[in-house]
């Protein structure tokens, strides 16, 4: 991981440039914030996320922080020599390429995520399917996660397929419809 914060940020600049210039379909959204920490780690305001859609879906309404998604999804580090594609910390996939005949798309709470990820969520309808770039102060932070073992200042490039959108009924009870 030699240089890995500046490898992150230049990587995170060169899809920025890409959105600002509206190239190759990327596009930059403004990730929310329920929490001040965002603030102290990018005093810039610069809370974006970096979004290429690859399929348009045909779901006509968006998850809710409180709601559950089930998603398909691969998640990884920023190309290296070792891994030229990025190293892969997490998927549904059963293999290494998406198929949704065969694949089973996890289920999970929107309001579970790394700010990132939801944001994205938030602003997809059933049968999107992205490329999702996050900083890594809108992922996991500065310090190496203990659970996932992501390095910290890692950005994260996620392929996203929103499959199915569970909406919260409310606080009378806790099930979902």
């Amino acid at each position: 991981y030699d240089n890995w914060k500046v490898r992150n940020q230049q990587y995170v600049d060169s899809v920025a440039r890409l959105a600002d210039a509206g190239i190759d379909g990327w596009s930059k959204m403004v990730a929310f914030n329920l929490v001040d920490s965002v603030e102290s780690i990018n005093p810039n305001n610069n809370h974006y996320i970096y979004i290429q859609k690859m399929e348009r879906g045909t779901g006509e309404t968006r998850p809710l922080y409180t709601d559950s998604v089930r998603v398909h999804y691969m998640g990884r580090l920023i190309p290296s020599p070792s891994y030229p594609q990025g190293h892969i910390f997490g998927k549904s996939y059963s293999t290494y390429e998406f198929n949704e005949a065969t694949d089973v798309p996890a289920l999970m709470a929107v309001n579970e995520n790394i700010i990132g990820f939801s944001t994205a969520l938030m602003h997809m309808v059933e049968g999107d399917r992205w490329k999702i770039v996050i900083p890594y102060y809108l992922g996991y932070g500065e310090l190496t996660s203990t659970i996932t073992g992501i390095p910290g200042y890692s950005a994260l490039t996620f392929d996203v397929k929103l499959a199915r959108i569970y909406k919260y009924k409310g606080s009378d009870n806790s099930t979902w419809h």
